[in-house]
């Protein structure tokens, strides 16, 4: 079985999670420290504060002394106390000898917190309560007299309500970062469901490309890259459609193209196959049809490996350098039956020696091709003009005949592949594709006017060197 791997959305929600999840818990660690050091560490500072005033000023100004001891507690417990906290006066032994709430604990302090205590540094402690199991802080500090503690001050204060604060505050931090944490969540997923969904489509439609339906395109209107790549992927599938329609008119066109001359050879063959033999006329007129559509087939199929080669880029040119005068006149004496056919009259108006260097055989294709649609398309008894002149760095060939001419919306496709302004008229529609190619090849250009029942001109120019 093949494990089917996470999509892009689920990637996408994972990532966002783990980045959100990480920043929430950092900004919770920020709040928490915030926290500790505004309740706690504020409070433990005020204590400690009020503990070394209170020590440095009874130590200076308070008449203090072993005999006069229990006569002054009482009044330092006055002076001396702090709202909020338990003051306690405890011996150099560790005994309360008094405290502010008026209640003296049983229990003796620590002789190693009250050696460790000074008035420069009191000693502070942290836990619970022995008696009611409450969290307190206690902080220490020396009343000395002649140089040595006389009596210890001790700051107890309760931390219930602070972790009471801190708790509620730390639930709520908490609460607000999990709250986040599902926001985020929520609009990740409808972010990345509104990412994926041009990929979906895109994979749809690719889904259906691949069953051959290529008239179909998907919504354009998506932000950034994927709009490009909804765009780029529309102009895909118009091109595959594109592609698709050739190849059908090709079909067809070479389908219509090739079934005629192989219906007119198959006839006569069977004709003369079963005929007379002894009936020249009729013989020498199978033989000749047959001849003419062997050419015809011939032809055809010299332009499809033509037209094979143009699209693979395997075109080959071969330049050498001759007279465009003497390919001219060769052409024109090639037509000369099909000229004096329909009567028509082919006057040629050529500069004296004019050199390129060009294929010969592949331009001697170019305007075959052109005089031979020139006499197709010209009526009887018409006339067909063939100009040679330079202009610039450039020899100009226009071949102009005054036959039925080219409409407005077919002169724009002429020279496309396979296109052919009239159906009834034999070829396959690659001579122009063809001839325009090889032209182009020859950094040339070849450039098709016409009006409609008047006549067109194709003028070619070629760079004499």
């Amino acid at each position: 079985m093949i494990k089917r791997k996470p999509g892009i959305q689920k990637r996408l929600m994972k990532i966002h999670f783990i980045v959100i999840t990480l920043t929430v818990v950092l900004f919770e660690c920020v709040v928490f420290f915030s926290l500790y050091q505004y309740y706690y560490k504020n409070t433990e500072q005020i204590v400690l504060s009020h503990a070394k005033n209170s020590a440095n000023f009874a130590t200076r100004f308070t008449d203090l002394s072993p005999y006069n001891l229990k006569h002054k507690i009482p009044d330092m417990i006055r002076e001396f106390q702090i709202q909020g906290a338990e003051m306690q006066v405890v011996s150099p032994t560790g005994t309360i000898l008094a405290s502010s709430t008026g209640f003296l604990q049983e229990h003796t302090i620590d002789s190693t917190t009250l050696k460790n205590a000074s008035i420069e540094q009191p000693s502070v402690w942290k836990g619970r309560n022995d008696e009611t199991s409450e969290r307190i802080m206690a902080i220490v500090v020396p009343v000395k007299f002649e140089g040595q503690p006389a009596i210890y001050f001790r700051y107890v204060t309760s931390l219930s309500n602070i972790d009471h604060a801190v708790q509620r505050l730390s639930g709520l931090a908490i609460t607000i970062g999990l709250s986040i944490i599902v926001v985020v969540l929520l609009l990740s997923r409808a972010l990345a469901k509104k990412i994926t969904a041009p990929l979906s489509d895109i994979t749809e439609a690719s889904k259906r490309f691949a069953r051959g339906d290529f008239d179909t395109s998907i919504n354009e209107n998506y932000i950034g890259e994927l709009g490009i790549l909804a765009k780029s992927f529309n102009e895909m599938s118009h091109a595959l459609l594109k592609q698709e329609q050739v190849k059908d008119q090709f079909i067809s066109s070479i389908s219509h193209e090739l079934r005629t001359p192989l219906t007119s050879i198959k006839g006569w063959s069977e004709t003369l196959r079963f005929g007379d033999m002894d009936n020249h006329e009729e013989l020498n007129t199978g033989i000749t049809i047959i001849t003419n559509e062997t050419e015809r087939l011939i032809q055809l199929v010299e332009e499809l490996l033509d037209f094979s080669k143009v699209n693979q880029e395997v075109f080959q040119i071969d330049p050498h350098k001759f007279s465009i005068n003497q390919l001219i006149t060769e052409v024109s004496q090639q037509f000369d039956k099909q000229l004096k056919k329909k009567g028509i009259e082919l006057t040629v108006y050529a500069t004296n020696n004019v050199d390129i260097v060009a294929d010969y055989n592949r331009l001697k294709q170019v305007f075959v091709n052109v005089l031979d649609n020139a006499i197709k398309y010209s009526h009887m008894n018409s006339s067909i003009n063939i100009e040679c002149a330079i202009k610039k760095n450039y020899c100009t060939v226009s071949v102009e005949d005054f036959g039925q001419g080219i409409k407005a919306a077919d002169l724009q496709h002429i020279a496309t592949p396979f296109y052919k302004p009239n159906n009834n008229v034999t070829g396959a529609g690659l001579g122009l594709a063809i001839s325009k190619h090889i032209i182009e090849r020859h950094h040339g250009q070849l450039v098709i006017d016409s009006i409609y029942e008047k006549g067109t001109k194709v003028t070619i120019s070629l760079p004499i060197k």
